[in-house]
């Protein structure tokens, strides 16, 4: 797993303060792509893009990838690259898997409070008592549901990330 904490020195904050740059960044954001391709993309020269590459490298914002099966060179966006364009993509997961047990959680209790008032204990019996509490048994599902929702999306957004970091 990766860290979060990025330190911006100057040579970063420089090589993010040019707006041809910034958009190398987000078109590469997207997929790894050429110098021609960025050129096309950016209406920009040849020249021009290769430059600004090499200040992009320089900082580790992006990163030269030789496919020796097509024998061109892509670029494509470092882990730093990725923190600065996405720095709050782990929280959200975070927030997914916390909302996640807590209702799972709920829904267990939930079902507990529905099994207790499908069976009373003895000292209950004697009371009159409802067959059951449905209220329970739908609080229950509807928390259980929602629990197995956001870990669902919690896992895919872990694995898009880890899909885009490859």
């Amino acid at each position: 797993m990766r860290d979060d904490k990025i330190t911006l020195d100057k040579k970063t904050l420089g090589a993010l303060s040019s707006d041809t740059r910034a958009n190398i960044l987000k078109s590469i954001d997207v997929r790894r792509m050429t110098v021609s391709e960025l050129s096309k993309e950016l209406n920009l020269p040849k020249s021009t893009i290769h430059e600004n590459l090499i200040k992009l490298i320089d900082t580790d914002l992006v990163k030269k990838n030789d496919d020796n099966n097509t024998n061109r060179v892509y670029y494509e966006l470092t882990e730093k690259g990725i923190t600065i364009l996405h720095p709050h993509e782990m929280t959200k997961i975070i927030i997914l898997l916390s909302s996640a047990a807590l209702s799972i959680v709920g829904g267990i209790i939930e079902m507990y409070w529905f099994i207790k008032s499908t069976f009373p204990g003895i000292e209950e019996a004697e009371e009159i008592v409802p067959l059951y509490e449905p209220k329970y048994l739908i609080f229950s599902m509807i928390l259980l549901s929602l629990g197995a929702l956001f870990s669902y999306l919690a896992f895919r957004m872990r694995k898009v990330k880890e899909e885009i970091n490859c």
